[in-house]
């Protein structure tokens, strides 16, 4: 038998758990479990519930028990600080942004090959969560940069892309997009340049992807590519 749900539980305001995040897609809540490092959907009673619960709170009464035990919710503490970064709706590419060509720097090209080995590195030895967590660090010690307004900025900032670009062509390590992305956060944190990771799925069939966009500007993906994916997380 179920277990009643008691008035306490059901006053109690939850929230969802940090490491989850949601998106809708194809009629149903995906969700991104990045301590787990999974993919997931609910069973469709806790998915109504969750959405009834989020859209209402919990004067509502909505039963969440299994949604609580299941550690998708969890207690709301009494001082909630989100700085979560949001994604604008992609506009322009970078790589589709004509630039004159340029012979990249040997400091420049070693600090490439360095970054991505890292990032590979980092993905192969350490829980995901982490990988994420030192990205985010990283993006609030970085300069913020506007890209919708500073013409030289992010021109600075579309040729430093272009020369991660050019080198990454020769790094010995396969093409992914998780490893490229870090690696060229990490290369434009290094130039005080700030962007952020956006994951994203798409369905039937379903396929996970990301890719690095600051602003309204997607920098190692094409916009057709970016579209077909439905934001899930931006880290």
């Amino acid at each position: 038998m179920r277990p009643f749900f008691s008035l306490e539980i059901d006053m109690t305001s939850y929230q969802l758990r940090p490491s989850l995040s949601f998106c809708h897609a194809g009629g149903r809540l995906i969700f991104l479990d990045v301590e787990a490092d999974r993919y997931f959907t609910l069973p469709p009673a806790q998915e109504r519930a969750l959405i009834a619960y989020l859209d209402a709170g919990p004067a509502v009464g909505i039963d969440v028990s299994a949604l609580v035990a299941g550690n998708v919710l969890i207690k709301r503490p009494d001082r909630v600080v989100d700085d979560s970064p949001e994604a604008a709706v992609p506009a322009r590419s970078a790589m589709e942004i004509s630039i004159p060509d340029s012979p990249p720097r040997l400091r420049d090209a070693a600090e490439v090959v360095a970054i991505v080995l890292a990032a590979k590195l980092r993905l192969e030895l350490l829980p995901f969560a982490m990988v994420l967590d030192r990205v985010a660090r990283g993006r609030r010690t970085a300069g913020v940069l506007n890209v919708s307004s500073p013409a030289p900025e992010e021109d600075r900032l579309i040729r430093a892309v272009a020369v991660f670009r050019q080198v990454r062509l020769f790094v010995p390590v396969g093409m992914r997009c998780l490893i490229d992305s870090l690696a060229l956060v990490k290369f434009l944190q290094k130039r005080n340049l700030h962007a952020n990771i956006v994951f994203g799925v798409a369905i039937d069939p379903f396929s996970a992807h990301c890719w690095v966009q600051a602003g309204d500007l997607v920098l190692n993906d094409t916009l057709g590519n970016v579209a077909s994916h439905i934001p899930i997380r931006v880290v």
